[in-house]
């Protein structure tokens, strides 16, 4: 209930993390236990679904003051629709309005899944591995760790038509600042550059070291 209090001060004085927090927790806790962490009395399916609106009201408020995981969240929700809230499916070309907004306002999701779009061709998108390459590199620039993966996996490939230099040493730094964020797909993909020496000289024991550290519990699991 105090928790609860505080975000409401804080909602008040136009903090756009306040208003995005609360309303998903509002759009997404459950009809029971998750619900009952946000207000501690019952309630029924009317007041319940109209809590749901208050919800994506405040994500909706925050995105207009520029939030970009509020814009983010409502990319995703109009692009998959809600039945409960009445929202209809958009279509890909305002998907790709929306997902544009939440990516330029510095999120680093957004970023990520504009970048996956590019590099795909889908969701509005046309197929552009340089804007892809791009995406990934600026959304890896703000600790996105998939991103870093994503675009060292592209530099190491290098091609795509041309349009994408190769750069192995650039990969293999990519891949490390994936790891350093705690991504096991970077730890793997850096064992496999010392165990072939690609972007770094060929070094079996620090292959081994990491796999043996590093993904030591993946490879027991």
């Amino acid at each position: 209930k105090a928790s609860l209090e505080a975000f409401q001060k804080a909602i008040d004085l136009d903090d756009m993390d306040a208003m995005y927090f609360v309303g998903v927790q509002y759009l997404w806790a459950n009809n029971t236990q998750e619900k009952g962490q946000i207000e501690e009395e019952e309630e029924d399916d009317d007041i319940f679904i109209g809590n749901r609106r208050e919800g994506l009201n405040l994500i909706e408020e925050a995105a207009s003051l520029g939030h970009g995981g509020a814009l983010h969240h409502l990319a995703l929700l109009f692009r998959s629709g809600d039945e409960d809230l009445g929202i209809v499916p958009c279509d890909a070309e305002q998907f790709k309005v929306r997902l544009d907004k939440a990516a330029d306002a510095g999120d680093a999701d957004a970023m990520f899944l504009r970048a996956h779009c590019y590099f795909s061709g889908e969701d509005g998108y046309s197929y552009d591995p340089k804007m892809a390459l791009n995406g990934f590199l600026e959304a890896a620039e703000v600790g996105h760790a998939d991103a870093a993966v994503s675009a060292g996996a592209m530099l190491h490939q290098g091609g795509f038509g041309g349009t994408i230099e190769r750069d192995r040493r650039r990969a293999f730094e990519l891949y490390q600042e994936a790891a350093e964020l705690g991504s096991v797909e970077g730890w793997r993909n850096l064992v496999s550059c010392y165990a072939l020496g690609q972007g770094v000289p060929k070094c079996e024991e620090t292959a081994k070291y990491i796999a043996n550290t590093m993904l030591k519990e993946e490879t027991t699991g």
